[in-house]
């Protein structure tokens, strides 16, 4: 299997994130609220370490419900100390999907977008590099996979302006924001007031 190595960049940069914070930040609930951010290393941890058998397992424990398959594999690790689970993400981080259909861009993205889950309500400085963003950006309003994790319903005749990069998406009512906000906004995060434009008016 070829070596996922946009993948093992968000997933090492991620390591880097997590490395940084302090036990109170590690316990600070993220965007993905469901989890900590001890709880999203967990979850983007978990993937680089399931086979295709015991994915399935998975699957089939979770009634192939993939929020409860998650949750699942992260309470499978909870007993791990988190410089073990650190540890195994650096080590696959250029390993691929455990199951056919799921490609490296969607992997990237899944990455990138908890990282800001992560980062956003600790107020730190950008921790992820410009161009995973891009491809995540690219992956969410392009790639056909991308339906299993945004709804681009909102997004019928607008068009999305980054303000930092030349990237654009879409005909219509103009909507404006950096590309990290426009991301976090496809992804369903609470950051509609960092965007601008008559376009924000058919966000619905």
């Amino acid at each position: 299997m070829a070596e996922w190595n946009e993948a093992a960049k968000a997933r090492n940069e991620f390591a880097d994130l997590f490395e940084s914070l302090d036990d109170s930040q590690q316990a600070t609930t993220s965007l993905s609220s469901a989890w900590d951010a001890r709880g999203v290393l967990c979850h983007l941890t978990s993937f680089t370490e399931a086979t295709a058998f015991g994915f399935m397992k998975h699957l089939a424990k979770g009634k192939f419900n993939f929020d409860q398959v998650s949750q699942n594999m992260v309470n499978e690790m909870s007993d791990r100390s988190s410089e073990d689970v650190v540890a195994a993400l650096r080590k696959n981080a250029a390993k691929g999907a455990p199951m056919p259909g799921f490609p490296e861009a969607m992997t990237t993205s899944d990455v990138v977008i908890h990282t800001q889950d992560v980062r956003r309500p600790l107020g730190l400085a950008e921790s992820t590099s410009p161009e995973l963003v891009q491809a995540t950006l690219n992956f969410l309003t392009t790639a056909k996979q991308a339906k299993q994790m945004v709804d681009l319903k909102p997004m019928t005749n607008v068009r999305l302006e980054a303000t930092d990069s030349d990237w654009a998406f879409g005909t219509g009512a103009v909507i404006n924001g950096t590309s990290e906000a426009l991301m976090m906004a496809l992804a369903n995060r609470p950051v509609l007031d960092e965007l601008s434009g008559e376009g924000l008016a058919n966000w619905t």
